[in-house]
């Protein structure tokens, strides 16, 4: 089942799903075989390598050039261009997801073939240029550092889409993927963070707005119903005072 085992799913012992026709059938070899030698078949899984390839009628949007056949997909200049945009995506962290007939059935050869940033909501073209151009833009920059930021203390910067601030550290630092996790998983950060967490276990204590506000300097003590400043001395002193251990 190797050929199809990425378009049937199962169901349930007694049958299966063609996920490009949408279709139930009797979980059978043969009735399954029957299936995707079918010319319905056929024509969807033909629109799925096209999609998946950028290919619409005789033209590969990819490497921008005039095709006879779909010989030209296993070129190496075809699987060098995919090949540049998976680059870019994994570098990237794998926001951008690249146009599957079978994930995202919007596709379509008629339409030509998008890409979907999930991070600013918008579709982008198939291509390395497109890809490349959104991933460096300003507004995929914030976007991304946003989406990393929830509770490890980092922020964009005012007016700079080119470093991060982070709170924890009372650092600046590049707004590239790889620096927002190779500070996160920094020991000096980890050990800050990892103190803070531990020190209001059971008390308490929330710091999700520290966390995830910029402005906001204080933890919520809710058994006293105050605030704290979110340090570690401080929260020490709470922790230890009178009125905690009373309340």
């Amino acid at each position: 089942m190797a050929y199809y085992e990425d378009i049937i799913e199962t169901q349930d012992g007694n049958s299966v799903l063609c996920i490009l026709c949408k279709i139930s059938l009797e979980n059978r070899n043969t009735a399954i075989e029957l299936h995707i030698s079918g010319e319905k078949h056929k024509k969807k899984y033909l629109q799925k390598i096209l999609i998946l390839n950028n290919v619409l009628s005789d033209c590969c949007l990819l490497c921008y050039v005039q095709i006879t056949d779909l010989d030209h997909i296993q070129t190496s200049k075809h699987q060098g261009q995919l090949q540049e945009i998976c680059n870019f995506v994994e570098k990237d962290g794998a926001f951008i997801e690249l146009p599957s007939m079978i994930l995202q059935p919007w596709a379509s050869t008629e339409q030509g073939t998008r890409s979907h940033c999930t991070i600013c909501d918008q579709f982008v073209g198939f291509t390395v240029k497109d890809i490349k151009s959104h991933i460096q833009s300003p507004t995929h920059m914030r976007s991304k550092a946003m989406a990393l930021q929830p509770f490890n203390g980092i922020f964009s910067v005012d007016d700079n889409n080119a470093d991060l601030w982070c709170k924890i550290c009372q650092k600046y630092f590049a707004n590239y993927i790889e620096k927002i996790f190779d500070h996160i998983d920094d020991s000096e950060h980890y050990v800050k963070l990892s103190k803070i967490v531990r020190l209001i276990e059971g008390q308490d204590i929330v710091i999700d707005n520290y966390l995830t506000n910029s402005t906001e300097d204080k933890a919520t003590c809710n058994r006293c119903k105050t605030l704290v400043s979110c340090n570690i001395d401080n929260l020490e002193r709470h922790i230890k005072g009178k009125r905690h251990k009373n309340a």
